[in-house]
C-alpha cells in the first residue's frame, strides 16, 4: 500500500491525535476524464511517474501542491502552560459550514437544514469574538448555507472565505481534493488589510493636521494581533486544521442521520467550551490539554434548554400529525 507524500515535521512533533480521513491513501489507478492517474514530470535523470493518492472512503484526491510543515515556532508556543485571565479576551473564530453548522441534502444541495441551536450559537460568539467564515465550497454553495442560518448577521461577518481561498491549483479547484484551512493565510491577510488602513489614515491625517495626527496616534490603543494565542477554527475535519492542530474545534459531522432526528445538542457544548476559550492567554496551549469533547456531558442549563426545545419540536410534530389525521377524515367523508 503505497502512502501520500509525508510532510516535513518539527524535531518534536506535537502529539497529535488526529486521524486520517476515514481510510488510507492508496495510488490511484482509476480512469480519469482528461488526465492520467499519474503525473509525468521531467527530470536530469529522466522521466518519471508522481502517483495520485486517492482515498476511496471518503472519496478524496490528495492535493497536487505538497502541504507544508507545520511553522518551527507553533510547537514551543502550544507546548506552554495555560493561563487563566481574568478580562475575557476578543477570540477569532473560523466557522465552516458545511457538516458543521448545517447539513446539505446530497441530492438537492438547496436543502439546507441548520444544526440545532445555531441562532442561540450564532448570538453568543458575535456578542463576544470576532467571527468569520471559511468554507471548502465554491461561492454559491457558501451564499445560500449563510442565507438560510445567518440572516442580517452576514454583514457583521470579518470576512466570508470559499474554496477561492484555499491557493488550489485551478486542476484541484475543480475536484474533490483535501483541502487544508492554514490560519496563516488567515492572520497574514489581517495584518496587511490593517496595514494598509494604518497607512492610509495616517497619510490623510497627516496631510490635514500634522500635530493633531500624532497625538491622536499616541492616544488610541493598539488593535490586537490575532494569531495562534487568540484563534479557533471550528470545524468538522480535524485534517483542515493539521497545520495548526492545537487550535481546532472539531464536532461531530451533522449528517443526515442528525439533520432528521433533530435532537443534536453539539452547539450548546461548543458555546460552553468558548466561554472557557476566552478567559485563555493562549488557546492553542489550554485546547492542547482540554481538547473539545463531544462525549461530554451537557451543562445542566443546556440540558434543560435542548429538554424545552425537543419538547417544543415534539409538540409542533403532534400537531402537525393531528392536522394530518383531521385533513385525513374529512376527506373520507
Amino acid at each position: 500500500m503505497s502512502q501520500p507524500p509525508s510532510r516535513s515535521v518539527p524535531t518534536k512533533p506535537l502529539p497529535v491525535k488526529a486521524t486520517s480521513m476515514g481510510g488510507a491513501w492508496t495510488v490511484h489507478r482509476g480512469h480519469q476524464p482528461q488526465t492520467s492517474s499519474t503525473t509525468t514530470t521531467s527530470t536530469t535523470t529522466g522521466t518519471h511517474q508522481t502517483p495520485v493518492y486517492y482515498n476511496a472512503s471518503t472519496k478524496t484526491f490528495y492535493p497536487s501542491t505538497p502541504i507544508r510543515a507545520i511553522t518551527p515556532s507553533y510547537t514551543p508556543l502550544a507546548l506552554q502552560d495555560p493561563i487563566t485571565v481574568t478580562k475575557p479576551r476578543t477570540l477569532l473564530v473560523v466557522l465552516d459550514l458545511n457538516g458543521t453548522l448545517f447539513y446539505r441534502a446530497k441530492n438537492n444541495k438547496r436543502n439546507v437544514t441548520p444544526r440545532p441551536h445555531l441562532q442561540a450559537f450564532l448570538d453568543f460568539i458575535f456578542e463576544h469574538c470576532r467571527v468569520m467564515v471559511w468554507s471548502s465550497a465554491q461561492p454559491h454553495s457558501v451564499d445560500a448555507m449563510l442565507s438560510c442560518g445567518f440572516g442580517d448577521r452576514v454583514p457583521r461577518l470579518d470576512r466570508v472565505w470559499t474554496r477561492k481561498h484555499f491557493r488550489l491549483s485551478e486542476h484541484d479547484y475543480n475536484k474533490k481534493v483535501l483541502t487544508i484551512k492554514d490560519l496563516e493565510f488567515i492572520w497574514d491577510a489581517i495584518k496587511a488589510e490593517k496595514s494598509s488602513i494604518t497607512k492610509k489614515g495616517a497619510a490623510a491625517a497627516a496631510a490635514a493636521a500634522p500635530t493633531k495626527a500624532v497625538n491622536k496616534k499616541q492616544e488610541e490603543p493598539e488593535e490586537e494581533a490575532f494569531d495562534q494565542t487568540n484563534t479557533v477554527l471550528i470545524d468538522d475535519s480535524f485534517d483542515k486544521v493539521q497545520l495548526q492542530p492545537y487550535n481546532g474545534v472539531q464536532l461531530l459531522d451533522f449528517d443526515e442521520d442528525l439533520a432528521r432526528a433533530g435532537t443534536d445538542n453539539e452547539l450548546l457544548k461548543v458555546r460552553r467550551y468558548l466561554e472557557k476559550l476566552i478567559y485563555q492567554k493562549n488557546v492553542s496551549a489550554y485546547m492542547r490539554i482540554h481538547p473539545f469533547d463531544s462525549n461530554a456531558p451537557l451543562h445542566e442549563d443546556d440540558s434543560n434548554l435542548a429538554k424545552k426545545n425537543d419538547d417544543a419540536k415534539n409538540a409542533k410534530e403532534a400537531d402537525e400529525l393531528a392536522d394530518l389525521a383531521s385533513r385525513l377524515e374529512k376527506t373520507n367523508l
